[in-house]
């Protein structure tokens, strides 16, 4: 282990679950999810069921906590505003405010590629561009980014969001069009975007892009590349990794 006690929020969704599980051995974890653990987690980490709406659940919980990965909320397109407001809004405010008063060093959030889901599906998304939601889920995560341009610049924490894209597995998944695998982001490539975004020293604030090595890529890696050295190794537009078609 490389000595950092990190808090993963959402541990029990698909990309936390993938995660913890193939960084055990590197972090101490503390584990939340609202939902009971359907995995194995044995010491020196451990596991609480709480509800982050809910701001006196969460002081204590960050005692000792480096780096904070927040992954927990409501993760649908079609998420009505009364389901966003206590799960993406209110409970990603606690958190922040409760890491800064908790001394926490960074959080890395996930933010969404629907923040920019707007854009016609053709353009590339490069850095600096102006966020687009296209739905009020993305409205929530363009909301979490700004919560961490202000953390970062006015309260002094390292705050890294990541526009996750489409995570899926390559063995079974629903990507069947272009703009779909172009958005692709595979388990590997996702957990090495993490750990670099744990990692990484010297970095107070990004925007970073979740999406692996696709042929093709709605959101440019470039920035990502360069501040994180995030080095994405799929490709679900590859002959021989049978996700996605070939050309």
């Amino acid at each position: 282990m490389n000595g950092l006690n990190v808090l993963l929020t959402g541990a029990c969704g698909r990309i936390g679950k993938t995660f913890f599980q193939a960084s055990s051995e590197r972090y101490r974890f503390t584990l939340t999810d609202r939902i009971e653990a359907d995995f194995e987690v044995a010491a020196p980490h451990r596991f609480l069921r709480l509800d982050l709406t809910d701001p006196q659940a969460i002081g204590s919980l960050l005692e000792g906590i480096d780096v904070i990965v927040h992954l927990a909320g409501i993760p649908h397109a079609t998420a009505s505003f009364d389901e966003l407001l206590p799960n993406n809004i209110l409970a990603t405010t606690y958190l922040f405010e409760a890491a800064v008063a908790a001394g926490c060093k960074r959080v890395v959030f996930a933010s969404s590629a629907q923040t920019i889901e707007g854009y016609p599906v053709d353009r590339q998304i490069t850095p600096g561009m102006p966020v687009m939601p296209a739905n009020l889920y993305g409205v929530s995560k363009c909301y979490g980014e700004a919560l961490c341009a202000f953390y970062s610049a006015k309260r002094g924490l390292s705050c890294i969001a990541l526009r996750i894209g489409a995570f899926e597995f390559p063995e079974h998944h629903e990507l069947t069009t272009t703009r779909d695998l172009s958005a692709w982001l595979s388990p590997r490539d996702a957990v090495q975007l993490l750990q670099r975004s744990v990692e990484t020293p010297g970095v107070q604030h990004l925007i970073g892009h979740g999406i692996s090595n696709n042929r093709f890529k709605r959101l440019d890696l470039s920035e990502t590349t360069r501040v994180l050295g995030y080095q994405p190794q799929d490709d679900a537009f590859a002959e021989d990794f049978g996700i996605g078609i070939s050309y």
